[in-house]
């Protein structure tokens, strides 16, 4: 009973219940006859009294205890006696719970408003309640000079303000939700883009329409004329402002400028906005952002002793393959028709091999997009879009952007890591080693984080011989610096940050006011958005592979297929979901 004592027993606590300051009706909502009644509160104004324990003064020294009472949603506690008072107009709403700390019930005073605004400010909607037949509802109040009160001035739909009051008029045994204002969205701003005006497709690895991904053979060394138009650059362009519905602007996020590098034989026109070729060539194009016009250079045959090392300012393309020991250097993309053998390959551009790729000394380098067949214990890394089709055994495959492989394709061991998505087709086996499937991570940064954790075990290993070999106090001077260099070398461990976009310490890690080491500096920017960050397994995935994501990592406990892995809203773990594609 509200605000009257409870006792319960001789030996136990006397409790006093609070009194609420608000009716409450039992109403029967609808006109189903199978509807029970259900409690229905009267509209509170913000700051109204909703509990509190008045008695309470003359209670307490009878050995009453107040009964445990806390505010939820939209109420705060009462300044005075411990009461709870509303923060907002609305209704209220009483529970009792429980919780492992408290013995006894907890009674949560909380508010249901009455204008229920959205998020971002851009819409608001009136919470209509059945009135009651003692207590105050909507039939009594002034819905314009509600909003007014809540400071909500623009976009206030007046048919939706009509059709509110009609309903609160009727007196309807009925809950309703009516948006009256809407505020003005943000205009959505575009970034600068290059518009090709030459067909440069396909380019696979690419994402299609339909959310494929394009593996058709990539078009390259397309030939382009003295003065021909080879792009057009297309600016920005800055988004409407927007107006919440306090009349509040709200600015459009600024469109990004993109950086236009041009190499060889082009020329960017600003007046016209075009790039152009001043010379007769071929067209390579690294990254969607650099644009070269190249000389095409052909080699007949195999690179071996008959060719000697190629090491060119063109575009190359070898209709053979590298024999073992030799290498090609080329400014533009290079195609290789036949095999690499124990060979390497330079590349400022992007670079096909049609072939093969074998032996431990096999060492391609690319600046833009990689394609090839298949990679058997060998070394592959690009600046953009590495392309696997058949295999990868026991080789490591780095990426500028992300690694796509056909999904007929086996990842069997090695080290596949890409600052972008990744997408497999089969992993692992039975008995082969496990692989490291890393996606949203720089690969140089995993390496480093990996010498890190071996020079902690160093230091530490260090520590313990110089205490055994001198029989030293762990007190000394010599131990002290020891185990700072320690420290220093652990704190570094966990703020490395693994991130593209972010800089290299910037991991929230240690103690806050523990500064970092002499000429460390820490940034916090987000990076890429790594919650988009996705490895997208179309066949098997074998139990043990090492999977990470950004700075979360974990070893598959179990063999699954059609998987997908990416990071839990929080951030803190990877999570494992159904492929339904």
């Amino acid at each position: 009973m509200n605000g009257k004592p409870e006792s319960e027993g001789q030996d136990k606590k006397k409790i006093l219940e609070p009194t609420f300051h608000f009716a409450t009706s039992l109403i029967k909502i609808g006109e189903d006859d199978t509807t029970d009644k259900i409690p229905v509160t009267e509209l509170v104004k913000g700051g109204q009294l909703l509990a509190s324990f008045p008695n309470f003064h003359r209670l307490a020294a009878k050995g009453y205890e107040k009964a445990f009472l806390e505010p939820g949603d939209y109420a705060q506690v009462a300044d005075d006696d411990g009461g709870i008072v509303a923060t907002v107009p609305g209704y209220p709403k009483v529970q009792k719970i429980r919780r492992k700390d408290v013995a006894d019930f907890i009674t949560v005073v909380s508010i249901e408003p009455l204008l229920k605004i959205s998020p971002d400010d851009m819409q608001v909607g009136v919470v209509i309640h059945p009135p009651l037949e003692a207590g105050r509802s909507l039939q009594q109040e002034d819905l314009e000079a509600l909003l007014a009160e809540q400071r909500i001035v623009y976009g206030i739909d007046t048919e939706a303000i009509k059709e509110a009051k009609e309903f609160i008029h009727s007196g309807e045994k009925e809950f309703k939700h009516i948006t009256v204002a809407r505020g003005q969205q943000v205009g959505m701003s575009t970034d600068a883009y290059l518009r090709y005006d030459m067909e440069i497709g396909p380019i696979a690895g690419k994402l299609l329409e339909d959310g494929s991904i394009d593996f058709r053979e990539r078009k390259i060394m397309v030939g382009v004329k003295i003065g021909q138009c080879i792009a057009t650059k297309i600016p920005a362009v800055h988004g409407k402002p927007g107006i919440n519905i306090y009349g509040e602007e709200t600015p459009a996020q600024e469109g990004k400028d993109i950086k236009i590098e041009l190499l060889n034989d082009v020329k960017f026109f600003r007046e016209t906005m075009q790039v152009k070729a001043t010379k007769d060539g071929v067209l390579s194009i690294v990254n969607d952002r650099v644009i070269k016009v190249c000389a095409h250079q052909t080699i007949r045959g195999d690179i071996d002793y008959t060719t000697g090392n190629i090491e060119s300012m063109n575009c190359v393309t070898v209709n053979g393959g590298i024999q073992p020991g030799f290498k090609v250097n080329a400014a533009g993309d290079v195609v290789i028709s036949g095999e690499v053998m124990s060979g390497m390959i330079i590349c400022q551009g992007n670079l096909i091999v049609k072939g093969g790729i074998t032996g431990k000394n096999s060492n391609l380098q690319a600046n833009g997009d990689v394609d090839i067949n298949f990679i058997e214990q060998g070394t592959l890394k690009c600046g953009g879009i590495a392309v696997v089709r058949k295999q990868s055994y026991y080789s490591d495959i780095t990426a500028g952007s992300d690694i796509c492989c056909h999904q007929s394709s086996k990842i069997m061991g090695g080290n596949l890591i890409a600052e972008g998505d990744i997408i497999l087709g089969d992993v692992g086996s039975e008995n082969c080693r496990p692989a490291l499937i890393a996606a949203g991570v720089i690969a140089e940064r995993l390496v480093h984080f990996d010498s890190l954790k071996a020079k902690v075990i160093e230091q530490q290993d260090a520590i313990i011989q110089w205490l055994q070999r001198y029989h030293g106090s762990s007190t000394s001077k010599k131990v002290k610096n020891m185990e700072k260099e320690l420290a220093e070398t652990k704190l570094l461990l966990l703020r490395v940050n693994m991130i593209p976009g972010t800089e290299l310490y910037s991991r929230a890690g240690g103690p806050e006011s523990e500064p970092l080491p002499k000429g460390k500096t820490q940034n916090n920017d987000a990076g890429i958005p790594i919650e988009k960050i996705k490895i997208d397994v179309k066949g098997t995935i074998f139990a043990a592979t090492r999977i990470q994501i950004g700075n979360c990592s974990m070893v598959l406990e179990k063999t699954v297929m059609n998987r997908i892995f990416k990071l839990h809203p929080n951030g803190k773990r990877i999570i494992v979901i159904p492929n339904k594609r």
